[in-house]
Parts: structure tokens; sequence; C-alpha cells
């Protein structure tokens, strides 16, 4: 199981987009874009709320599109709200709630101040590449997509969070070749739109929001497609725990969203279970069947299952000191080791916090440093080829 939640389904994915693949129609000759309406969530960011909003209301104009941007100040205690307020551009709108209620709530409340065509849904931290709300509109000229996801890079780090930069290139890998074949199971919240006439109302305290209202849209009978072209930049938290506690409420948040999505793995409900059970929800059994794999392969004779078993330990030896830093976690194969331990440890602990009912339904922020390149920089020094 564990081979196959992490190499098989892959490789299954990745063959069935090859010779299966829809891609998406985009007419040869540009035709009307939709009006947009940016919605960003936001609580504290008056750090960052003013650079966003300069950026986002130049990209709309740049495309000469009729558009606007919702602020949404989820309960802010700093001059959030005030600095949106006081933006010198006519497009800005804010709309601040009473207490801290969550993204989720945030969200739907932006969504429905919203007016024009296309929800295009961004945070306060990232910057975008210039062509990333085009790219992002290029897909909708395809009746049948409901939403699309773009591609957030991510700045190098050392150590554990090196190996946390590649799992999600490979994660990444994964959800193009799931929209390849039909549609991802998830976006990325920091860069993404949707038709707004599809974008359900989140239930306030959801925590993978950003997997919920996909869902709807799938159910709905339209395709989320994920284009990489569509680029955001942003960077891993500044220390490794603050990684591991974003990853023990993500985890959590799919637990909860199995239990208010329970149709979401009928076939008959929604086209993409299978890949939503084997991209998703193996994951958080993933864990449990290593632990049975070391019991088993120390308890039962023979030469392959000693080796089996001395493999797995040479495995999290590399993985432990990954995570103590120093040389050996400058090797790529000591971080990706430390990430792998990281992710099954925090399904284990998302699974006891749900299953306490300590699943937070509010913003829990986290520490990142500023970006160390610009927008033209970072996309040069993180592309694939470096």
């Amino acid at each position: 199981m564990v081979l196959y939640t992490y190499l098989g389904y892959p490789c299954l994915i990745g063959l069935l987009a090859r010779w299966f693949g829809r891609p998406v129609r985009v007419p040869t000759r540009p035709g009307p874009r939709p009006s947009v309406s940016i919605l960003i969530a936001a609580y504290n960011e008056e750090a960052t709320i003013g650079r966003r909003l300069e950026e986002m209301t130049r990209l709309i104009e740049a495309e000469g599109l009729q558009g606007e941007v919702i602020v949404v100040s989820d309960g802010s205690t700093d001059g959030t709200a005030l600095i949106a307020r006081t933006h010198t551009k006519g497009r800005v709108k804010v709309l601040e709630l009473p207490g801290n209620a969550g993204k989720a709530a945030a969200l739907s409340a932006g969504s429905a101040l919203a007016r024009n065509e296309v929800l295009v849904l961004a945070d306060a931290r990232q910057s975008w590449d210039p062509s990333a709300l085009r790219l992002l509109l290029e897909n909708f000229a395809d009746p049948v997509v409901g939403a699309v996801s773009g591609d957030l890079v991510l700045e190098s780090s050392p150590g554990v969070l090196a190996g946390v930069g590649l799992y999600w290139r490979y994660e990444k890998w994964l959800r193009k070749r799931e929209s390849d074949l039909r549609s991802t199971v998830g976006v990325t919240g920091a860069v993404c739109a949707v038709r707004r006439e599809l974008f359900p109302p989140i239930p306030e305290g959801t925590i993978l929001d950003d997997v919920y209202w996909p869902l709807s849209v799938l159910m709905q009978g339209y395709r989320v497609v994920h284009d990489d072209r569509a680029r955001a930049f942003d960077r891993l938290p500044e220390r490794p725990r603050d990684e591991f506690r974003r990853k023990v409420r993500t985890l959590s948040g799919n637990y909860q969203l199995l239990a208010r999505l329970p149709g979401s793995v009928l076939p008959w409900r929604n086209p993409l279970w299978f890949q939503l059970i084997s991209h998703k929800f193996l994951r958080l059994v993933a864990p449990w069947a290593l632990l049975l794999m070391v019991a088993a392969s120390a308890a039962l004779d023979g030469a392959w299952y000693r080796g089996l078993f001395w493999g797995q330990v040479v495995l999290y030896v590399a993985g432990v000191a990954g995570m103590r830093g120093g040389l050996v976690s400058r090797f790529r194969v000591a971080s990706f080791a430390a990430s792998f331990l990281v992710l099954n440890a925090a399904a284990v602990v998302g699974l006891l916090q749900w299953l306490s009912g300590n699943t937070s339904r509010t913003w829990n922020k986290t520490a990142y440093g500023p970006l160390r390149c610009d927008r033209a920089a970072c996309a040069e020094a993180l592309s694939p080829g470096n």
C-alpha cells in the first residue's frame, strides 16, 4: 500500500494522462475575457497588504480587465483594514469581519460581495508573475473548465526544508498529471480562480477550503485544471517545526473533509473519487502501514525480510539525521527522508488532533521571512532546470 501510494499511483496517473489526456481547449484567436473579482482574505497582514493591492490592481489594469479587488479582514487587530481602505485606486473594496472566523468564512463572505464573472483567489504574502492573471483566465475559454489552479514556486531552503521543497515539486507534478487526465483534486489556494456561480459557501471552520470548493465544482460536472504557467512565488517557514505544525493542521483537515463531504468518495457522486482516495486519503493510512511494515519485517524469518528491515532502519536513521541538521542534512537523500518522516508523523498527530476535537477553525500565523529575490529573479532561479 505504501508503494502504491507514493509510487504506483503516480506512475498509473502519469501513464493514463499520456494515453488519455484531455488538453484544455484554448481558442487560437483571443475572444472577450471575463470580468474578475480578486479576493484576498487577510488576518493581521499590515506588513504586506499595501504591496499586494498595488500588485493586484496593476495586473488588472495591465490586462485591460473589468475587475475589482475585495479584501476581507478576518478580525484583524492591526492596520490591515485601514491600509486597504486608504488604497488610492478605486478598485478596492474592504469587508471587515468582527472576529477571527477563519479563512473559510472570510472567503464565503467575500464571494457574496463579488459581482464579476470569475473569482480569483490570492493570499496577502506571495508575489505573482506578471502574466499569472492572464494565464489563469485563458483556461475559462473552455466551457467545461470550472476552476483553475496556478503553480506555487517555493524558494529553496536548507536541511529538512529542502526535502519539503522537493516533495512539493513531486506533489505539483502529480496534480498536473491528474489535471491532464481530467481534473486535479485540489488547488493552490494562493493562486487560483473559479467561475463565481460555481463557488459554494464554505462551512465555517473548514481547514482545506482549497480542496472543499474544488470538489464541489467537480461534483457539478466541471473540470478543475492545473496550469503550471501561472506562477506565484513564496518561501517555506523559517523553522522546520512551523512547517510541521502547518502540515499537522492540513492533514487533520483531510479527516474533517471526509466527515463534511462523505459523498466525495462515492463513484456516483464524485467522478474523481478514485483520485481523491489514492491521492489524499491513502496518505493518511501510510504511517500506520509503515509501522506495521517495520514490525512485520523484524518478526519474519528470511534474508528478504532482514534486508527490508535494515533498509527501513537506514531510511529512518537518515531521516532523523537530516532533521538534526549539520553536514548530513545537506545531502538530498537525507533531507528527503527527513521530510518523509515529518509528513507521516504529521499524519499521525493530525488524526489525534482531529479525534480530540482540537482541529482549529482559525488561522495560526506562521513566521515567514521575505523572499530573497524579486519576481523576475525568482522566475529564473526557480525554473525547473535550476
